[in-house]
């Protein structure tokens, strides 16, 4: 077998460093103008007397971002994610595209086939998970990877390493180490960083047999920093829905987050979210095969014999009284189709969650109760509710969004149907 080398799929990529951090600035050709539909919604909105407007709640930050990071139209951006070094990190159809936290355009770096998801670690390291063609026992085939660069922030851009499936799939070292065809139906959906900057991975795919010596496809994998599995969290059922699952996995978050801090917590909890269907796309997803509990918190506890992955009681329990807010992280049916999440690390600890299927954005205090705290003065004793969204292109509206980043007070929204990196802002965080 011969295994992929970075140094040859670097030779693949095709790296333009643009620098257009001032010249772009206000140009209505790059940014949009006064003129187009969204930015008119904007507008409007700002018009509204103010008794009018709802006391909290998220309000559009105009421009969306729609350039590219070589200055060319987003293609259907599939992931966001705002780094330790304070840029913008966006995925999409064509590459992966680095801008500062304005929107202007700093670096592209050229992947075929494009990124589907997109995080930062805490030296600065990036990963992106897509896919890679490879030539094997004289067959080409398509597989998942993670691709993890370095020196994207000195603007040295270079490829450090590159996590493939199933090459580094442990469980696959003995017993067919080679592709088979089914590993041209697993994907990695996401990236999340720990405290050491070691990394959980999800993974989705149609093999799932628990008696097998080989790793379900349906999993959450870990690796060290220097890209070594480490195995996978086998409590989490691959096939059958729980409250300690992983079906189909769409995303899988941690805690650690910017902005960048002398500690972190220590603890390996995470929060996944599942599909109903394999390929992720909620127009395939059958009346009846909806999930109950799509997004599951699972504690990772310390015993004698090893870390114990538990389901999170104290969020499941809030769902059990109405009486402290109007909806919750584990409220049956809530979810159709969560496609990511994010997690607020400036002390709010607000937790949101995607749906593509319902082309919505969800907001969570940290009990897992749908909403954010009420403003001073307010005579509301719970969580309001502040989720957002329905199908369309309007300045709340979204049509199949599949990222979501948080960073200083800011919420970033890939929003992939209308090939736009949309941002929003809670009106009560205005100064």
């Amino acid at each position: 077998m011969i295994r992929p080398t970075a140094s040859m799929l670097q030779n693949g990529f095709i790296i333009s460093l643009l620098l257009l951090l001032v010249t772009l600035t206000g140009c209505d050709d790059l940014f949009g103008s006064k003129q187009d539909n969204t930015t008119d919604e904007i507008f409007d909105a700002g018009r509204i007397e103010p008794g009018l407007v709802s006391e909290v709640e998220y309000v559009p930050l105009s421009p969306f971002f729609t350039i590219s990071g070589d200055a060319s139209q987003l293609q259907a951006p599939q992931d966001v994610y705002v780094g330790f070094d304070q840029l913008l990190y966006a995925v999409d159809a064509r590459g992966l595209h680095v801008y500062d936290l304005a929107g202007r355009p700093a670096l592209f770096l050229d992947i075929p086939g494009g990124g589907t998801s997109v995080i930062q670690d805490r030296r600065f390291d990036v990963y992106v998970t897509a896919r890679r063609d490879t030539m094997l026992n004289g067959r080409n085939w398509n597989l998942p990877v993670i691709i993890h660069y370095t020196g994207i922030t000195t603007g040295n851009p270079s490829i450090k390493n590159v996590i493939w499936h199933p090459f580094d799939d442990d469980s696959r070292k003995f017993n067919r180490p080679d592709p088979i065809s089914t590993d041209e139906e697993v994907e990695f959906t996401g990236v999340a960083v720990l405290r050491d900057n070691s990394i959980y991975v999800s993974r989705r795919g149609p093999v799932n047999d628990r008696t097998s010596v080989i790793l379900p496809h349906n999993t959450i994998l870990s690796f060290t920093p220097e890209g070594i599995n480490l195995g996978a969290i086998l409590a989490l059922n691959p096939t059958r829905a729980s409250l300690r699952s992983a079906i189909n996995p769409a995303d899988v978050l941690t805690f650690v987050h910017p902005p960048q801090r002398s500690s972190f917590t220590a603890e390996q909890h995470f929060i996944l979210a599942q599909s109903a269907t394999l390929d992720g796309d909620p127009q395939n997803i059958a009346a009846g095969d909806e999930l109950a509990f799509p997004v599951l918190s699972i504690l990772a506890v310390q015993t004698n014999d090893g870390i114990d992955y538990r389901p999170d009681t104290q969020r499941l329990q809030s769902a059990f009284n109405p009486n402290r807010g109007a909806g919750f992280l584990y409220e049956e049916f809530k979810f159709l189709n969560p496609s990511d999440l994010a997690f607020a690390a400036d002390g709010t600890n607000y937790l949101y969650v995607l749906d593509s299927g319902k082309d919505s954005l969800f907001v969570f205090t940290a009990a897992g109760v749908e909403g954010v705290a009420p403003p001073p003065g307010s005579q509301s004793t719970i969580p309001v509710p502040v989720s957002f969204g329905g199908t369309g292109d309007g300045a709340l509206q979204f049509d199949n969004p599949n990222g979501v980043a948080y960073y200083d007070q800011i919420v970033y929204v890939a929003d992939s149907g209308n090939n736009r990196i949309a941002r929003f802002k809670l009106n009560t965080d205005f100064e």
